[in-house]
């Protein structure tokens, strides 16, 4: 459920064993001074769920299809979206997280946005007083201006509405908590911008004063932020092809996000450091790193709360096939190294979010009976070798 196919049942299919231990030697020789670098893939495997995760529980139900889904800070609450039953839209979403170790559920889901027409992308601030996400309610219509795709793999592909905005509901908590049992409420009244392009995929930065989103505004699709308010914009990314889905790192100094930068539909995960003035405000992309080199289709990458760590989704068990729909979640050190496979299912695994506090790790599966994407949760722990 892109936003940021039938999918065939595909068997599982693991690395080969030479990478790790090629990877294995790789560190013998680092530990007797020889430089060599760091492994790509972890040297100590992992086998099943169970090496990384707890108990794995279905948190959405009532959907025709729901994911993307993300914590507050205080980890009281979660925002994700989702296509109710007998509609076609997707509808943002808020609903209490109830947690107790391997205890997890969600209270009665509540909506915030309006009905029939797209919203997606939600985020709440670190103060949990403001959310924001990106809806078409400025419009008033689902097909207003041109329409693009942006594709990943041969599948999966998501539409580039043109007139999608961000906005910022602040007070959020207690204009939910005024509703009557089953009602909705439309937030999307306050937007941040308004200049009938693609303005979506967007997300806080830790100390809630930035918000980074992608926009083609100029074009191409590409990586901004902009202050809380919506001022002071600036494009981070500008190399030709598409970059987009960002997240900050926890320390606020760098950006995680995908790009298709050979046109090709193979997403690869970059990490770009900014550039600050000396008022503290961003002012652009002093350097960037590529995470992954295949000929997968890597995406959804999201920040753990150490900074040292990413996880993200790929198609890397079935290379030959771009298009496959078993799309795994793995996880990789903050330099692209010793990747580590986290999820075992034959469909598809994506859209992941840590909780704040690591203990958690959320995201979008169809390992449904009828293989329709919802929201799973778990508890994480590291794996060895990580």
């Amino acid at each position: 459920m892109p936003s940021r196919s039938s999918l065939a049942m595909m068997p599982h299919v693991r690395p080969t064993a030479q990478k790790p231990r090629i990877s294995f030697l790789c560190v013998l020789i680092v530990t007797i001074g020889s430089g060599c670098a760091e492994p790509q893939f972890n040297p100590i495997p992992t086998v099943s769920e169970t090496d990384s995760l707890g108990p794995v529980v279905q948190l959405t139900t009532d959907f025709d299809r729901a994911g993307e889904a993300y914590f507050s800070h205080d980890m009281n609450w979660i925002i994700f979206q989702a296509v109710p039953h007998g509609e076609k839209q997707l509808q943002m979403y808020v609903a209490p997280f109830q947690h107790n170790g391997d205890v997890l559920n969600i209270a009665q889901p509540v909506r915030i946005s309006p009905s029939n027409l797209r919203s997606n992308d939600g985020s709440f601030s670190p103060d949990e007083n403001s959310l924001i996400f990106a809806s078409m309610a400025a419009r008033q219509s689902t097909t207003t201006g041109s329409t693009g795709s942006q594709q990943a793999g041969r599948d999966f592909h998501w539409s580039i509405p043109s007139g999608m905005e961000i906005f910022r509901a602040d007070g959020w908590a207690a204009a939910v908590a005024a509703l009557q049992p089953e009602e909705s409420l439309n937030l999307a009244q306050h937007p941040l911008t308004n200049n009938e392009f693609y303005n979506a995929e967007c997300s806080y930065s830790p100390d809630g004063r930035w918000i980074c989103f992608t926009s083609n505004r100029t074009g191409d699709l590409d990586v901004y932020v902009m202050r809380a308010d919506g001022t002071h914009v600036v494009q981070i990314t500008k190399t030709p092809g598409y970059d987009g889905d960002a997240f900050f790192s926890p320390d606020g100094k760098r950006l995680v996000y995908r790009s298709d930068r050979k046109l090709d539909g193979l997403l690869q995960i970059f990490v770009g450091t900014l550039m600050f003035d000396a008022n503290g405000d961003i002012t652009g992309l002093a350097s960037e790193q590529q995470l992954t080199h295949d000929t997968s289709v890597n995406w959804q990458p999201y920040w753990h709360p150490d900074g040292k760590h990413i996880v993200y989704s790929t198609s890397m068990l079935d290379p030959s096939n771009p298009g496959t729909t078993n799309y795994e979640l793995y996880l990789m050190r903050a330099d692209g190294s010793h990747k580590t496979r986290l999820t075992f299912s034959p469909d598809f695994d994506g859209q992941p979010a840590f909780s704040p506090d690591g203990n958690y790790l959320m995201w979008t599966s169809k390992r449904t009976a009828n293989h329709a994407p919802q929201i799973f949760i778990a508890r994480f722990h590291m794996p060895p070798g990580t």
